[in-house]
């Protein structure tokens, strides 16, 4: 009978453990869609390629903040900085939340083509 009793305390510890780490609940929410991330500067421009940032935030015990929140600006520079670009056209623009035991993790993912001004020819 105790050998049982250790096993099931086992279990329990490991059911527990994997339950505190592991994530919860996961929901992926569209939030849209843009022409332009920033006003356009000019008409002429080239297409550098795809480019994709993302802005995270934490909040411990789902109450106390602590990481700033996430941030659209944020995102967007990131991805206008991986391509070396000046803006982003096409912009599509989903927030995901990963919730645990312990607090919520908040991502906001940007994604779209990466542009460079070019000079207008004449």
């Amino acid at each position: 009978m105790k050998r049982i009793g250790k096993y099931a305390v086992i279990v329990l510890l490991a059911c527990v453990t994997s339950f505190s780490t592991g994530c919860l609940y996961l929901k992926n929410h569209p939030l849209g869609m843009e022409s332009c991330a920033k006003d356009l500067e000019g008409d002429h421009y080239e297409v550098l390629g795809a480019a994709e940032g993302t802005s995270s935030s934490f909040t411990l015990l789902w109450v106390l903040p602590v990481t700033t929140r996430a941030s659209y600006d944020d995102a967007i520079n990131e991805a206008i900085r991986s391509q070396g670009a000046d803006n982003l056209i096409d912009v599509t623009m989903w927030r995901e939340k990963k919730v645990y035991a312990i607090g919520t993790v908040d991502v906001l993912h940007v994604k779209g083509k990466a542009i460079r001004y070019t000079a207008e020819r004449k």
